[in-house]
């Protein structure tokens, strides 16, 4: 039986070779979800461009805390139970108001970069702003077990999945839509080449899974903020290749959206 997953490239917004990327692969119809950093200039500028592109692909709030602080700092103290739960709600906030600005509708999801959203205190904030526009939200739960060991960085998807459980829960409270499974996790420091991977990411995958990517081109401004570099154009040549979609088919795949 075909199975439909979503395919979501994170992090539009980061930079100018980012963004130019994902709006490549949405203008091919080879994402079906992008999701938005609103922190950085970036992100203003391109948005209006991703516009033509809500019929057909989801468009989401990727929460980000780590653009002016470590993430180990963020990661501590959020998992300590440290974190000022007022704040947080304000800047996640703040985030959703800037994505309506350039964007003119809310978000159809909303997840965080670096899995920040999975953090309780910010779990709470997003999955309130989620109900107050119909919005759902990413969880990164996935089965432990042998699959999940045959797929790339299992021990980090394992720990994902374990720290989706607070979101999850929140979820269910309030009733929010989520994601029936999640892939795509990765180290970065791989060295099988990406369409590999990704065969091996997707392989069984329920319907309504989110397969997370990360494509992009390689600029200046990308390099200044983040150490995950030339793995995005890998990611970005394999998505724009014909290879791609054989691989689909050959999973018996189909590519879909969630929202809307």
């Amino acid at each position: 039986m075909t199975r439909t997953i979503v395919l979501c490239a994170d992090d539009f917004g980061l930079s100018p070779g980012v963004n130019r990327a994902i709006l490549e692969l949405l203008e091919k119809r080879r994402l079906t979800a992008a999701s938005c950093m609103t922190v950085f200039p970036e992100f203003a500028a391109d948005a209006p461009k991703l516009k033509p592109y809500l019929g057909r692909a989801d468009i989401g709030l990727h929460v980000t805390l780590t653009h002016n602080r470590p993430l180990r700092s963020v990661l501590i103290r959020g998992w300590l139970g440290r974190m000022d739960r007022r704040a947080v709600a304000a800047e996640v906030e703040r985030q959703v108001e800037a994505f309506v600005a350039a964007m003119r509708c809310p978000p159809a999801y909303l997840d965080g970069h670096q899995h920040v959203h999975l953090i309780p205190a910010v779990a709470d904030a997003v999955a309130r702003a989620a109900r107050q526009f119909g919005a759902y939200v990413r969880l990164t739960r996935e089965p432990a077990g042998a699959a999940m060991l045959r797929r790339p960085a299992a021990i980090e998807s394992f720990f994902l999945s374990q720290m989706s459980r607070p979101l999850q829960r929140r979820a269910a409270q309030l009733g929010l839509r989520t994601n029936g499974g999640f892939r795509g996790v990765r180290s970065f420091r791989e060295t099988a080449p990406y369409r590999a991977l990704f065969c091996r990411m997707i392989e069984n995958a329920t319907s309504g899974s989110i397969v997370m990517c990360h494509p992009g081109f390689v600029d200046e401004v990308l390099l200044s903020r983040d150490g995950v570099a030339r793995a995005r154009e890998d990611e970005h040549r394999y998505f724009a290749g014909e290879d791609f979609p054989h691989d689909l088919r050959g999973a018996d795949v189909t590519l879909g959206r969630l929202g809307g």
